[in-house]
């Protein structure tokens, strides 16, 4: 049996447990601050108001900073005979 070889792999495997252990620690602290549930009234008002604002800023979502404005197309007019 190669000893440095089971050294190493244990090595890597320590710094597997250390990260799982760290991001579990991390979740449990930051677990508490987010509950279930709905929401209390005055947090999804100002959800709703960001995304108000957010929309508002958007025009009609066809525009790209890079094309200049245009009139939007109109159908072609149908052929007489």
């Amino acid at each position: 049996m190669d000893l440095v070889k089971v050294l190493a792999q244990l090595r890597d495997e320590l710094e597997n447990l250390d990260a799982a252990i760290f991001s579990l620690e991390r979740l449990q602290h930051e677990g508490g601050a987010r509950k279930r549930g709905r929401p209390p009234k005055a947090l999804s008002e100002l959800r709703k108001a960001a995304r108000a604002g957010l929309d508002a800023g958007r025009g009609n979502g066809h525009e790209h900073p890079d094309e200049p404005d245009r009139a939007p197309e109109s159908p072609p007019a149908p052929e007489e005979p």
